[in-house]
């Protein structure tokens, strides 16, 4: 089989960067020798020199298959009217990512998991350190679910439209009402069919040039699609043999394909590459990141008015190389994320000024999608939102970026959040290297691979839906009370602090015994206009209040052991505890003597106890320090009580 042929470059150009040829993380397959057919996943799942000789040796006997499985029996599509109309939304071809082709051990059965068939791979890859945020209640966004099964015109024996056939490493876009997908790889061989799906007729078709038409581009996988004014285009991937850089037009007044010349563009054009992404910004094209041999964060622009290629001098800190990453438009920015840079999965987000050309990280909040590549992207609103992908394992987890209003300034906070269903929803099949576009309020998405099996299912997720849940604003009350803290109104009680008057509430006070006792047994203090306190500082009266008001309190080293003596002096356990966990974990041989009498003196059972077992497992250090000594100035009894416990 042609996928199979050794490409001696690539191996070299893989043995230049220290990678085990064939094997190293995220090399593309077809490009090395004996790759396995299980395309998709994860590049990175396998780091030893040892791993690739038995997987090359298993693939030693995989017999050539040349067999071509037939499209559907073609049905001609009407061209749309014979004027130019500009596409609806922003291309979404940025989808068409490479993959890795590896049987030579059979796949471990799907793991069930939250309502997911996940396939579970031998080895995982971690993400970019300090990316990866858990999930937390206060983010996920449960609603009505907005995925379903698309609904297929019947055809006259009552049998629904047919799809075309399972693929993956496709590329699409929308234009003129319908939804275009070209090539991709069908698990036999890369295919350069040509499919419509018309979503006013609710029915898929094949695309059939006029019989004057050119040739169409040759069979590919990993390549992009795009559209602007009245053609759908197609740009670059890999064909079996090499990687390409031509890119062709499909002209729907005419219904014919034809190549775009690169004749006399030398050093301006994109290099032969597969796996990169796509946007059309005006009357321009941006061709960004792939692999060409090497990973690549270079962008390209073509002028669709004057015909021209040109290198674009970016400006400002450029994204790490990578390939398999998408990219969308949001008003005058190229937004870039995930991908995999030939060693991890990725997860950052990155922002490309297409007025400026410059660079900017986007600050992001909230839990981060793991790490992953192969996923697709879209613009809904003030919103990206991404969906499945690899990670290692196949996905099918869906999130919303929502982006700051204005400008995407490196000081701009966007915020992650999960989108989930109930388990009684519908949800799509874990899957990536498939295609996502958008029309009319809702993301589209056909086919993939689920690590197992091409999919030639389509799936729609209605942003309408969606939009009918809420997402409840965060709650205000600890900070609302905070702002109550020594403030006059409707105060009720006013204590003297150093001199310094503090306006406090009763109703919030008496959460603590001391002074529930103060207010309700009727003592001297409960009639005075201002109640003098001498036994804290103000600093830690404050944090006594803070604590009564919010259940919160700001700690410091410095200042933990006060609050501990306070909140002892006042009768507040669970502040007392708050300050012996902060103490034991700031513990040192220079203050774990002072803590150990802290924590004799006001009667901490648990935090002496470890206090003390530190103390004597560092008996010949602390016993050298200061606190020691004054320790032993105030309480010799407790020296004593070390010694006979060494």
């Amino acid at each position: 089989m042609e996928e199979f042929n050794h490409q001696a470059d690539d191996l070299t150009a893989e043995t230049r960067n220290n990678r085990p040829p064939a094997i190293a993380a995220g090399v593309p397959p077809a490009e090395v020798q004996a790759p396995s057919r299980i395309e998709e996943f994860a590049a990175s799942n396998i780091a030893s020199n040892s791993q690739a000789r038995l997987r090359q040796q298993a693939h030693a006997n995989i017999p050539s298959i040349h067999h071509f499985h037939d499209p559907p029996s073609a049905v001609r599509f009407q061209a749309p009217p014979q004027r130019v109309v500009a596409p609806s939304i922003a291309p979404l071809e940025r989808n068409n990512v490479p993959a890795d082709r590896r049987e030579a051990r059979a796949l471990p059965p799907p793991v069930r998991q939250a309502n997911r068939d996940i396939i579970i791979p031998e080895h995982s890859v971690d993400g970019d350190a300090g990316t990866l945020c858990s999930e937390s209640n206060e983010d996920e966004v449960f609603g009505p679910s907005g995925w379903s099964q698309v609904e297929m015109a019947r055809e006259p024996g009552g049998a629904p439209s047919i799809a075309p056939s399972p693929r993956s490493l496709h590329a699409g876009a929308v234009l003129n009402g319908a939804m275009y997908i070209f090539g991709g790889y069908d698990g036999t061989q890369r295919v350069n069919t040509f499919h419509a799906f018309s979503f006013i007729e609710k029915r898929w078709s094949p695309v059939l040039p006029s019989p004057h038409s050119p040739p169409p581009p040759s069979p590919r996988d990993r390549h992009v699609a795009f559209v602007f004014g009245n053609s759908f285009y197609v740009h670059g991937g890999f064909n079996g043999h090499s990687r390409v850089a031509d890119m062709f037009g499909f002209d729907f007044s005419t219904m014919t394909w034809r190549e775009i010349s690169m004749s006399g563009m030398t050093g301006r054009v994109p290099s032969p590459r597969h796996s990169h992404s796509a946007v059309v910004y005006g009357h321009s094209l941006f061709i960004a990141f792939g692999y060409d041999g090497s990973y690549k964060s270079d962008i390209h622009e073509y002028d669709f008015v004057n015909s021209r290629w040109s290198a674009v001098a970016a400006g400002g800190r450029r994204p790490r190389p990578r390939y398999r990453a998408t990219t969308e438009v949001h008003k005058n920015y190229m937004l870039v994320f995930g991908g995999h840079d030939g060693v991890r999965h990725l997860s950052d987000t990155n922002v490309f000024d297409l007025e400026t050309k410059t660079w900017s990280t986007l600050i992001t909040e909230g839990p981060t999608p793991m790490p992953r590549d192969s996923h697709v992207s879209c613009m809904h609103g003030n919103s990206m939102f991404v969906f499945a992908g690899s990670t290692g394992s196949a996905m099918n987890d869906f999130y919303e970026l929502q982006l700051p209003a204005g400008t995407l300034d490196s000081s701009a906070a966007a915020r992650w959040r999960p989108i989930k269903s109930s388990s009684r929803d519908f949800e799509p099949r874990p899957r990536f290297c498939h295609v996502g576009v958008v029309h009319d309020g809702s993301l589209y998405c056909f086919g993939g691979y689920d690590g197992r099996d091409r999919l030639n299912d389509f799936v729609r997720f209605d942003f309408t839906v969606y939009d009918l849940s809420f997402e409840l604003p965060p709650s205000t009350l600890v900070s609302d009370l905070r702002s109550m803290i020594n403030n006059s109104t409707l105060s009720d009680v006013t204590f003297l602090v150093e001199g310094q008057p503090v306006y406090a509430h009763k109703l919030m006070l008496m959460r603590c015994p001391y002074f529930e006792a103060l207010f309700l047994c009727k003592m001297r203090e409960s009639r005075m206009t201002e109640i003098p306190v001498s036994q804290v500082s103000y600093p830690v009266f404050m944090s006594i209040l803070e604590y009564l008001y919010t259940d919160q309190v700001k700690m410091s080293t410095s200042n933990a052991m006060d609050i501990f003596v306070a909140a002892d002096l006042f009768c507040i356990p669970r502040l007392k505890t708050m300050c012996e966990k902060h103490m034991l974990q700031s513990i040192t041989v220079d203050n774990a003597a002072s803590i150990f009498y802290a924590a004799d003196m006001h009667s901490a059972a648990a935090l002496r106890q470890k206090a003390k077992k530190y103390v004597v497992s560092h008996f010949e250090e602390v016993s050298k320090s200061s606190t020691f000594e004054e320790m032993g100035r105030n309480n010799i009894e407790l020296v004593f009580e070390l010694l006979q416990s060494r």
